[in-house]
């Protein structure tokens, strides 16, 4: 957990913040996400990631950060997909016996899961490659040239930045807490006191955001706070070959079926 905060910690600065307007940077992207996300095949999925990683690799953005984060959704992705081919109905592929239990993997359910693996790992490749390049501060700068509500940006900064601290403060938690584990005990006793950091994560970051209205408030006229107003940037030629990739791929998702 304290890898994870660290990784999302260095994706704030980025490593050419400047390389691509950041209203065509986060149209890029969302529409790349979204591409990926909805994708019907694997194909699709396959090139989304693979023009992630000729960003992250032409930019020479860290690649360990952006891999770190990637293992950690893949994990989850295949945790929660799991059960699908299981209870999906379809060809038997395999028999899995468990004691009095028996299962089935079905082909469909197999596909299901693999498909939906490759579309979250695309999707959180290419959004990743993108933040690893222009940074948290020039992503929210692009939404604010979308013209999203002030108020949205505003979240979003304060989310990105308390978000590494609330990870942080959570592994210290988990640690005192395995710290006063003095005996050898089950693995489901020790999960059970794991589990109670989970009322105290609630308890500080309620007070944690209580204090952060007040400071807001206190610092300006408005309830939403203050956001500075930047000029907005020049579009160039990296700008249209990336919004002219984009629109390729959007097409070969739409018209080609992939």
């Amino acid at each position: 957990m304290e890898g994870l905060a660290e990784a999302v910690d260095s994706l704030s600065s980025g490593t050419n913040p400047a390389l691509f307007n950041p209203t065509i940077a986060v149209i890029s992207a969302l529409i790349l996400t979204g591409t990926a996300a909805f994708s019907y095949g694997f194909k699709l999925s396959a090139l989304i990631f693979a023009v992630s990683v000729v960003l992250v690799l032409l930019t020479r953005s860290p690649i360990c950060t952006w891999a770190k984060i990637l293992m950690f959704i893949l994990t989850w992705a295949t945790l929660v997909s799991i059960p699908v081919p299981f209870i999906t109905l379809g060809a038997p592929l395999a028999n899995l016996s468990l004691g009095s239990i028996e299962l089935k993997v079905s082909r469909e359910g197999l596909n299901a899961m693999i498909t939906f693996i490759s579309r979250v790992v695309a999707a959180a490749a290419i959004f990743t490659s993108f933040v690893s390049i222009m940074g948290w501060e020039r992503i929210v700068r692009g939404l604010g040239g979308l013209q999203m509500p002030r108020e949205l940006t505003l979240l979003l900064n304060l989310s990105i930045i308390h978000i590494p601290l609330f990870l942080r403060e959570a592994s210290m938690m988990l640690s005192a807490r395995e710290a006063r584990i003095m005996r050898k005990t089950r693995f489901k006793d020790v999960w059970r006191v794991l589990a109670t950091v989970v009322g105290d994560l609630l308890l500080r970051s309620y007070e944690r955001a209580w204090r952060l209205e007040k400071a807001i408030r206190s610092r300006s006229f408005t309830s939403t706070g203050f956001l500075r107003i930047t000029p907005p940037a020049k579009i160039g030629a990296k700008d249209l070959l990336l919004f002219s990739l984009t629109l390729c791929i959007l097409t070969l998702g739409v018209l080609g079926g992939l």
